[in-house]
């Protein structure tokens, strides 16, 4: 099905003003070479056959896929129900927080590590700016073992870390009151990464490849034996592909209740942006770094935002196509408390803006990322639980292999398997 068949049959694509290079699949294919010889080369000499593959979800993972599965040569279709970079996304508000400390959890600690550096390359490539380095300051009452874990992690793969007493912090950031934690460790290489701004480049990168978008919901179709023939859409079209990606976080339950409904479940979130005093920048980057502690964590102003300050928790199911972003002043009260006691500036200053954003929790806090038990040509990724953002152009890139059937880490592979 060519992008013109596609498109006449299942929606529009993106605006142009958002995305723009929409180009249909055999003129993308005839002119990718001349656009992007590097790319066209490595496609050229890539041992998977050419396939038709379709990606449902354009968030952190599903358009990281798509690029990737684009830049190897294949035809790729990305839907989404609301489009790349919406409100509804669980990969959307402004801002995302990419960092190496995750305790001893090397594998993901790696993957963030490659992850800093191909963010940067990509940085480059789309010539748009993403980062902000900021680094991130870990608050405790003591040394914990998770803490411990961190800080061995780190210095075994060779970054930048410091522990601070409650004295050290006191100094150091003084615009900050330290009362009630006794530790403070500190990641340097950490960044903030325009989250937004990021998604909405992809995927207009991915167009630009040749990619196509539309903006569709989506849904398991007819079957073959162990083949998924297709999906059906919204208005009742039907989409063919040879190999299917479901990449669509919080929706993921709803489309495969048996099988993720006790798996993943969505809880809310509020989100708060407070405003600094007029003329006084030291909570905004680079000044202060990203912080976390037990009830909260958050990130210094970006682009003039205001410090953002984040619950860990709150509502333990959320809706996220019908329920309403709307800020509780349960929320807010609890909000300004933090503040009062953790930044005393920010004691009187308004709310700039807010959010309500929901996660996509597994249990233990894994990835789920593995092929789907009744179907051999369909692949599930999901299960980003709140820290699989900043892996995007990795795990884009490892769901791409596992679409394709290339070999890939077996560590990796058995840490993301649903049934561990």
């Amino acid at each position: 099905m060519d992008r013109r068949t596609f498109l006449k049959t299942s929606g529009a694509p993106i605006g142009a003003a958002a995305l723009s290079g929409l180009v249909p699949h055999g003129a993308a294919a005839e002119s990718l070479a001349a656009r992007e010889p590097a790319r066209a080369e490595s496609a050229a000499v890539h041992t998977t056959p050419r396939a038709s593959v379709v990606v449902i979800g354009a968030g952190a993972f599903g358009a990281w896929t798509a690029l990737h599965l684009r830049e190897m040569g294949h035809a790729v279709t990305l839907l989404d129900a609301y489009g790349p970079g919406n409100s509804r996304a669980t990969s959307g508000d402004e801002t995302r927080q990419i960092r190496m400390g995750y305790g001893d959890r090397e594998l993901y600690a790696r993957s963030a590590q490659r992850a800093m550096d191909a963010w940067r390359a990509r940085e480059a490539e789309f010539g748009v700016p993403l980062l902000v380095p900021t680094g991130r300051l870990q608050l405790s009452r003591d040394w914990t073992p998770a803490l411990r874990a961190t800080e061995a992690m780190l210095t075994r793969l060779g970054a930048r870390v410091e522990a601070m007493t409650q004295d050290d912090l006191r100094k150091r950031y003084p615009q900050m009151n330290p009362e009630g934690m006794g530790v403070g460790l500190l990641e340097p290489g950490a960044m903030v990464i325009r989250a937004k701004q990021a998604i909405v480049t992809v995927a207009k990168t991915f167009t630009q490849k040749g990619g196509t978008i539309a903006i569709e919901r989506a849904q398991p179709g007819r079957a073959d034996g162990r083949q998924l023939v297709d999906l059906e859409t919204g208005n009742g079209t039907r989409v063919s592909a040879q190999t299917f990606v479901f990449a669509c976080g919080p929706w993921l339950p709803r489309l495969f209740p048996a099988l993720l409904g006790s798996r993943i479940k969505v809880p809310g979130r509020d989100v708060f942006y407070f405003g600094l005093p007029a003329g006084d920048a030291r909570l905004a980057a680079p000044n202060f770094p990203n912080f976390s502690e037990d009830r909260y964590y958050g990130f210094p102003s970006v682009d003039g935002r205001g410090l953002k300050v984040c619950p860990t928790t709150g509502p333990t199911t959320f809706d996220p196509d019908t329920d309403e972003r709307i800020v509780s002043p349960h929320e807010v009260h609890r909000a300004r408390a933090f503040l009062a006691l953790r930044f005393p500036s920010l004691k009187d200053q308004p709310i700039t803006e807010t959010r309500v954003c929901q996660l996509e929790n597994t249990s233990d806090e894994h990835f789920i990322i593995d092929r789907h038990p009744d179907y051999d040509n369909v692949l599930i990724a999901g299960g980003g639980s709140g820290h699989g953002f900043k892996h995007g152009p990795v795990i884009g890139n490892y769901i791409a292999k596992r679409a394709l059937g290339e070999a890939t880490d077996p560590a990796f592979d058995a840490m993301v398997k649903m049934a561990r």
